[in-house]
């Protein structure tokens, strides 16, 4: 890229030299050019186009030296190749196909990290995806397992200081999704399936939920991920991403790599073909004598606990390998349960005037008993409603506009412009978005903007008729709540239209890159963290604000769980990185655990106990070196 923009370059300058005739010292003493520009004016372009560099090269400067959201410049990879790895990309051609093999491929993460793999490679079938490992481990090189590309901590990026080139196996050529049995109870699916794409075949085919919903739904995250970073997202009666029933491959000590098999299939002692060649499974497929679980057991008995724990977070260690595992092992596949979609659903906006009555009421009546309980129960602050009003209306419209399905490519061009080797443009993007909000209409009814202007704290629940009257109980809890409080410190809103539950769920989920948006467009500096805090924890975290200013504060959380977002803006003079550690100090002092669903990746340091776990499944570090501070060095440096 930068050898085509050099000659793009130096193609424009020759072109501009033959047009532009520079006169005579007779013509200047005469004081004209007669034909072409006057020495003093050419001097004048000159000495203003050099100047103008100066300013754009200082600000582009400025800019990538910020802190922006998730914005973080790394280089590539410059590890010195043997001609085992030289090869390596035409032996991977030959494994999949010269179409689905890039050499020299850089990528960007969605708010940290870039970086150029040697390969990036994908693989069409299980066999080809174990195959492709196995030549990766032969060859020496570091692997990076990739989804869809939505990790906020860099885990699934290339990175510069690995002392092996790096190879990426994305996995979203594999995308099969396969609904066990008539009722479809349960759903095997292979790891590069998004989300959504599953979310929505369940509620067409067989009207039954997914195990997982995501605020980054619209990205359709792949269902691998999920269970590498035991991602949480909303459902307070379903739980993380976690399975003991799945398909994955760990590199052993002595270079062998290991497929573990916990799916409980009759595969026949095959089961890559037996995947491979399968367009749906019976119940017969299954072994009966495998009693695994296929998602996290009583998750709804452990959030209405509350107790001094927290209901998750990725340093969790429970289960099998594949489990939060953050690329540490290559996932292929996994079966997860379904759930029942409720008979009617409703959902419901309400305004608090404090945190603590927003606390008080997800006790009294999203987890009030298991026999009647919220399906969701979202909250954000008065900073996060405005700030999406300031920085996000479009991307809602959008969404609106081309539908969640169309939305990954568009997301994937940003990041493609923001790696152009050019002035500003890794912010351009948002610097537009920033420019034009206000120029598209406030997407939420004006009963919602009401609330929201009206109040600080805000719920978002939907009520799901799980049991006969469910619906109705809880509205009912809800109401006898607001009249017990002091008049005006709780209104709620039930949404009448799809549409306007739809603007509504939105509203919350454009959160993130609306953050992102905001923060450029002001010019400052961005921090966003996630953390869990115990669940009788009933406050904000005080944060080291003395040392570290903050000039915003957007608090946005999946409350039901105790799981919060934060998004801070800094001035320019603040160091984000130390202030980053101080918050994460400030966060355990309170019992709390950060991160809680974004995974360590390269941006936070994982507990002993975690990255003791990792160097057990990986002892030769091939996989995913360098995730959660642990050395990039083959076998960790020993």
């Amino acid at each position: 890229q930068l050898l085509k923009l050099q000659r793009l370059h130096g193609g424009f300058y020759r072109s501009l030299s033959t047009t532009m005739k520079v006169p005579s010292a007779a013509d200047s003493s005469a004081g004209a050019s007669r034909s072409g520009y006057s020495l003093g004016t050419v001097v004048a372009v000159g000495a203003a186009g050099a100047l103008g560099g100066a300013v754009l090269t200082e600000q582009d400067g400025r800019w990538r030296r910020l802190a922006l959201p998730g914005g973080e410049f790394r280089a590539c990879c410059e590890a010195v190749t043997t001609e085992t790895q030289k090869a390596i990309p035409d032996t991977l051609e030959g494994i999949v196909g010269k179409k689905y093999v890039t050499k020299n491929y850089r990528q960007k993460g969605s708010r940290i990290g870039q970086g150029t793999s040697l390969a990036y490679v994908q693989p069409g079938t299980l066999k080809e995806a174990v195959a492709v490992l196995k030549a990766c481990v032969a060859a020496d090189v570091a692997i990076i397992p990739q989804g869809a590309n939505t990790s906020l901590t860099g885990g699934a990026i290339p990175r510069d200081e690995c002392d092996r080139p790096v190879v990426v196996i994305n996995m979203r050529r594999l995308n099969k999704i396969l609904p066990i049995g008539q009722d479809a109870n349960r759903v095997l699916c292979f790891s590069g399936s998004g989300i959504y794409d599953l979310k929505e075949m369940l509620a067409k085919d067989y009207k039954r939920d997914s195990h997982s919903v995501l605020g980054s739904i619209f990205l359709n995250v792949s269902v691998g991920a999920g269970v590498a970073y035991g991602s949480g997202g909303t459902q307070i009666r379903k739980g993380p991403a976690w399975t003991e029933r799945a398909l994955f491959c760990r590199v052993k000590d002595n270079g062998d790599v290991e497929l573990v098999n916990t799916l409980g299939l009759k595969d026949e002692g095959d089961v890559l073909s037996f995947l491979d060649g399968r367009d749906a499974l019976t119940g017969e497929d299954l072994d009966p004598s495998c009693k695994l679980a296929s998602s996290w057991p009583d998750y709804a008995a452990k959030v209405r606990s509350i107790d001094g724990k927290v209901s998750r977070c990725n340093a969790d260690t429970t289960g099998p390998d594949c489990c939060r595992s953050e690329g540490k092992v290559m996932i292929l596949a996994s079966i997860h349960d379904t759930y029942p979609q409720p008979e009617k659903s409703e959902l419901v906006w309400v305004g608090c005037k404090d945190f603590e009555t927003a606390q008080a009421l997800k006790r009294a009546v999203a987890l009030k008993s298991d026999k009647c309980m919220s399906s969701t129960c979202e909250y954000m602050n008065r900073e996060v409603y405005d700030g999406v009003d300031r920085a996000g209306r479009i991307l809602i419209w959008m969404i609106e506009l081309v539908g969640m399905s169309r939305l990954e490519p568009l997301w994937n061009l940003k990041l493609l412009v923001e790696m152009v080797p050019l002035p500003f443009t890794g912010i351009i993007c948002d610097k537009f978005l920033y420019w034009f909000n206000n120029l598209t209409p406030m997407p939420l009814p004006s009963s919602l903007q009401e609330l929201g202007q009206s109040y600080d704290h805000h719920l978002l629940m939907e009520f799901g008729e799980f049991s006969e009257g469910e619906v109705d109980r809880l509205k009912s809890s809800l109401d006898s709540f607001a009249k017990a409080q002091p008049e005006g410190n709780v209104k709620y809103h039930v949404c009448q239209t799809a549409k306007e539950r739809s603007r509504a769920t939105l509203y919350r989920f454009v959160v993130a890159p609306a953050f992102r948006t905001f923060a450029v467009g002001k010019g400052i500096q961005g921090l966003s963290i996630d953390y869990a805090l115990p669940k009788n924890f009933g406050k904000y975290p005080s944060l080291p604000e003395a040392k570290y200013p903050i000039m915003n504060r957007w608090v946005y959380s999946h409350l039901g769980c105790n799981v919060f977002h934060e998004d801070l803006t800094f001035g320019t003079d603040i160091n984000v990185d130390e202030a980053k550690y101080a918050i994460k100090h400030s966060v355990e002092d309170t019992g709390g655990k950060l991160p809680a669903e974004h995974g360590h990746g390269i941006e936070y340091p994982a507990p002993k106990e975690m990255l003791q776990r990792w160097q057990k499944m990986d002892p030769l570090n091939v996989m995913n070196p360098g995730v959660g501070g642990l050395s990039v060095s083959r076998r960790y440096g020993a």
